[in-house]
């Protein structure tokens, strides 16, 4: 590129500026000439893009007629120049980004403009897609599909996500912890009938509906929807749980729920109550492992709480249970939601309690069926190490929550519940006398 040639010569008009070069004391310096009336007016510049700048400025200005904003003091026109060309890569007027900044002063009440802008880069890369959370809850939902989930998860997560999708529609990266911790308080039952009033979600619940937003959130972040480490859901608390006292059913309520349910719930119902499968890995067995021939279970890795393989024992009378019901394969439960089943058998007992007794009542207990299967189990036992194995807990949980809660003859009485020919209940004993 050639070098410029001095005085160079800026028009708008008839309106004429010259810039010189001026060097002084082996320093480059370049002098902005113009006219103001008969009066010279003449400004300094160490560089040759500030000097254009200025020239070009007051060539616009002297040309409209706009004399006044040459009035400057020294100071306040350099500063008006440098503003002038800082914006020039923007291609914003100066009034435009003065403006514009005042704005976001205001809204950020006085905190770092760009710190503001760096936290939004963060959260918007420019080259990021802009997925709404319905789109990232579909991709979810068909990505788990091709990777062949059961069934009974797939309805929970879509159920759950449904719900979450209903809330935001937006993008996603837009959605905050703050948003989606008051969603979570926020949420409440659906009622089951009119005359029901919905009611807050227990803290389980709850962090149920977070661990499948928190696996939304993460799918994002992996297939490139959020930013890498955003963390959004490491800010959005667990609810706290009431654990409280561990219930077990009594031989007696076993039998009456047992003697009340529909020969579909029967493998469920023992399965949990006579092996203590949790209610999730019974919904996730298949016919296949359930090996009467062998006299175990096999719950597998894949399908555990713990992602360790077991070998559960069946129980004589749980083999009785499940010989009439007993597939080659298949998912041993059919329904996706026991939740609503056990809920339903409840209050089918208790509308039969009630035609004896009016005040009667019959409630389910919460993951009753695992718990009584172990505190018998160790009653039947007394092998702490042995029943952590067939549980899949460890000896620790057993022995400081399980030890002594039943005697050996309530043991004795829980694992002799056995069906007759019509699927009725009555004790092993009679079994073994026939």
């Amino acid at each position: 590129m050639s070098k410029p040639k001095f005085p160079l010569t800026v028009k708008r008009g008839h309106t004429v500026v010259k810039i010189y070069r001026t060097p002084s004391r082996n320093c480059e310096a370049f002098t902005v000439v113009h006219y103001l009336g008969t009066k010279r007016q003449r400004k300094s510049f160490s560089d040759l893009g500030l000097a254009m700048t200025e020239a070009e400025t007051v060539a616009n200005k002297l040309s409209t007629g706009e004399v006044d904003v040459l009035t400057l003091t020294s100071a306040d026109r350099l500063a008006y120049v440098r503003a002038v060309e800082a914006l020039k890569p923007t291609g914003q007027p100066l009034e435009v980004a003065a403006i514009h900044y005042a704005e976001a002063f205001k809204i950020l009440e006085g905190d770092s403009i760009i710190e503001a802008a760096r936290y939004f880069a963060k959260r918007h890369p420019s080259k990021m897609p802009k997925k709404t959370v319905p789109e990232v809850v579909q991709t979810l939902l068909e990505s788990k599909e091709q990777d062949g989930v059961s069934d009974v998860y797939m309805k929970d997560l879509k159920g759950r996500l449904g719900r979450f999708e209903e809330k935001f529609k937006g993008k996603i990266s837009l959605v905050t912890s703050a948003e989606i911790e008051d969603f979570l308080r926020g949420l409440k039952s659906k009622p089951r009938s009119e005359n029901e009033a919905p009611k807050v979600l227990s803290g389980k619940s709850r962090n149920n509906y977070r661990r499948a937003i928190g696996t939304l959130f993460n799918f994002a972040e992996a297939r490139g929807y959020l930013p890498k480490g955003l963390g959004e859901m490491d800010s959005v608390g667990m609810a706290k749980e009431d654990k409280g006292e561990i219930e077990i059913f009594r031989p007696e309520e076993l039998a009456l729920i047992l003697e009340n349910a529909e020969p579909a719930l029967f493998p469920f119902l023992t399965i949990g109550a006579f092996a203590g499968l949790r209610h999730a890995e019974i919904q996730r067995l298949d016919w296949s492992e359930v090996r009467l021939d062998d006299g175990f279970i096999e719950v597998k890795a894949s399908k555990a709480k713990t992602a360790s393989r077991r070998l559960v024992p069946i129980q004589d009378n749980l083999k009785r249970w499940l010989a009439s019901h007993r597939k080659k394969n298949g998912q041993v439960c059919k329904y996706a939601n026991m939740t609503k089943q056990l809920l339903w058998l409840a209050e089918a007992i208790e509308e039969k309690l009630q035609e004896q007794d009016p005040a009667a009542k019959f409630a389910w207990k919460h993951n009753a069926l695992r718990h009584s299967f172990i505190s018998y189990r160790v009653a039947q036992t007394q092998n702490v190490a042995q029943v952590a194995l067939e549980s899949g807990n460890s000896p620790r949980v057993v022995f400081s929550n399980y030890r002594e809660l039943v005697r050996p003859a309530d043991a004795a009485k829980w694992f002799g519940l056995a069906p007759d020919a019509e699927e009725k209940v009555i004790p092993m004993s009679v079994v073994a006398a026939a």
